[in-house]
């Protein structure tokens, strides 16, 4: 009889070790699947975190250059196109333009500060100055699309006036309604700019293109020192030549005169109780502009120099962001 062969492989044996070599291949998965994920959750949050810290060191500056740049204007000497600092408060920096001009203050911070006398005002109404504003526009090519300068008048001085009676090329709530808009006109002062996007007329096209020459802060007249070429065309309806030549004038030294303006202008304006000349007005659109390795941080405002019983001045309006 044949001697019996010993059996090296147990029954099943070859199944389990291929289950083996399964398992740790699933497992391995698992854990390099959790890895990667983990190492994509760590590297989110540190470039979250990044994030947050670059936005806050911009809220800083951004708060910090502003709080600098409002005393630096209280303590000032204000001059027709110009605010003198009492102080070096702003390094290398002794005066701050009023027509909008920017000033870098640091590599990161930049301000400007606009005379509201050299702007046109919208918040309690508005006249033939705003249509030929939108003239102006629509001739140089700015204001997309031709908007009826009539329209833009009437809408949005029956945006403000108390009754619901429409002007001749105006719009009340009966326009609205009737479009299916969900709002009716304020019948009130203007509280923001952007509101005007509301108004009849107004498409976010032309606000884009208005909002660099109209302000909602109170004037107390005109200053041609602190207006833009624009502004001066649309406010004394003159030519575009003839806006650019008195402004190149500006520049070199600013004008006091109203007999000289008149003569050099070909206008004939004359004193008024109720409006200045040349002279700015203790009311400023100020914007600080904070910007550094694509990080940004802006903040509008509107001032008022008048001081009351709690603060040395007024703020009209507020954005930041």
């Amino acid at each position: 009889m044949a001697p019996l062969k010993a059996n090296t492989t147990l029954p099943g044996r070859g199944n389990d070790c291929g289950s083996a070599v399964l398992l740790a291949i699933f497992i391995s998965a698992i854990v390099i699947t959790v890895s990667v994920g983990f190492n994509w959750l760590v590297k989110e949050h540190i470039k979250s975190a990044s994030a947050l810290k670059a936005k806050s060191e911009a809220l800083v500056s951004a708060h910090s250059a502003y709080g600098t740049l409002i005393y630096a204007i209280l303590t000032g000497q204000l001059q027709s196109n110009r605010i003198i600092l009492s102080d070096k408060l702003i390094a290398g920096i002794t005066e701050v333009p009023i027509n909008n001009s920017a000033v870098q203050l640091t590599d990161d911070v930049a301000i400007t500060v606009q005379d509201s006398n050299g702007r046109i005002p919208v918040a309690d109404g508005v006249g033939a100055e705003m249509g030929n504003l939108v003239n102006v526009l629509a001739d140089s090519g700015n204001a997309g699309t031709s908007p009826n300068p009539s329209i833009v008048v009437d809408s949005i001085n029956d945006w403000i006036d108390r009754d619901d009676s429409p002007r001749l090329n105006g719009a009340e709530s009966g326009y609205y309604l009737s479009f299916g808009f969900k709002y009716r006109p304020r019948n009130s002062q203007l509280l923001y700019l952007r509101e005007l996007t509301l108004v009849r007329g107004i498409d976010e096209d032309l606000y884009e293109k208005l909002s660099q020459y109209i302000t909602i802060l109170p004037t107390t007249g005109f200053n041609p020192n602190t207006a833009s070429a624009t502004v001066v065309r649309a406010y004394l309806a003159l030519s575009k030549d003839k806006a650019d030549a008195l402004k190149g004038k500006f520049r070199i030294e600013p004008i006091t005169s109203l007999d000289s303006f008149n003569q050099m202008a070909g206008t004939s304006l004359t004193p008024s109780m109720d409006t200045s000349y040349f002279v700015p007005s203790s009311y400023f659109d100020v914007t600080v502009s904070y910007f550094s390795g694509g990080c940004s941080y802006v903040i509008s405002s509107g001032i008022g120099l008048q001081e009351s019983a709690t603060t040395p001045y007024s703020t009209y309006y507020w954005k930041e962001g």
